[in-house]
């Protein structure tokens, strides 16, 4: 793997490129003391793999973690820190893991074994039918959501993809008519998480800041091959998108347009 460590103190990152000295899963290792040098090395080269220390000057790790994200979210970031783990969600950045001071060799073997894991496709399966309905299935077998909401919530997760949702766009789109706090957008999230932890895919939910948002090159839909225009999948297409959900028939309109245009570039027009 393309590995970078930033760290202000030179000796740090000294003691990291000892540490991982001879790994086989590092495959290439940059070493930067500014956030700056690090962010102009991401924007041009590779970068799998992302350790960084968080008291830095300037540009800190959690604000360099977001910013690595903005240029490629499928890097993913391990923090080395004094903090205990539970505080990593509080960072709003989507890491998945943490070094914690000192460290030693096997601590970064689990954290790189770790990386390689989540950095490759699933084993399982993952089919995600939303046309008429929505229809989950892995290793073909339905995925039951289990309450209204929750279902409703991963298939609004479906549809904005990898752009992602805030919990507020959430709520105006789930609670429509009604007041409600961000209170209960946090306890559906985390109700359909534990379903999808169930069956091992709870990964495929990311989170970037405030946005949550679904790894879309880790499932197969029948609405992301209409829209990266696969013609078989246009053809599939018969006017019905998400139907039980209101808020659908935005790209509902959009998808009908597309079959519209693709009708009259094939001369397949009734």
């Amino acid at each position: 793997m393309k590995v970078i460590y930033v760290d202000d103190e030179t000796a740090l990152l000294d003691n990291f490129r000892m540490t991982v000295e001879g790994l086989s899963m590092v495959e290439e290792l940059n070493l930067f003391r500014k956030s700056e040098e690090a962010l102009k090395w991401a924007q041009d080269h590779p970068v799998e793999v992302a350790f960084l220390d968080i008291q830095m000057p300037g540009i800190n790790g959690i604000e360099l973690a977001k910013r690595l994200k903005g240029i490629d979210r499928n890097i993913r970031i391990v923090f080395v820190t004094a903090y205990e783990q539970y505080a990593l969600d509080a960072f709003g950045v989507d890491a998945i893991g943490y070094l914690l001071k000192p460290y030693f060799r096997e601590d970064v073997e689990k954290e790189l074994e770790k990386a390689s894991y989540i950095g490759s496709r699933p084993k399982k399966k993952i089919e995600i039918q939303t046309m008429p309905d929505l229809l989950v299935t892995v290793n073909g077998s339905p995925l039951h959501l289990g309450h209204t909401k929750q279902e409703e919530l991963f298939a609004l997760l479906v549809d904005r993809g990898d752009v992602g949702i805030t919990g507020g766009e959430a709520i105006a789109c789930l609670w429509p008519d009604k007041t409600v706090g961000d209170s209960i957008y946090w306890v559906t999230m985390s109700r359909l998480k534990d379903k999808l932890k169930e069956v091992g895919i709870d990964n495929i939910i990311g989170t970037d800041g405030k946005t949550k948002y679904l790894r879309t090159d880790q499932v197969e839909c029948d609405l992301y091959r209409i829209l990266s225009g696969k013609k078989d999948a246009i053809a599939d297409y018969h006017g019905a998108y998400l139907k039980r959900f209101s808020w659908a028939e935005e790209r509902n309109g959009q998808l009908a347009e597309q079959k519209i245009q693709w009708e009259k570039d094939t001369g397949s027009e009734k």
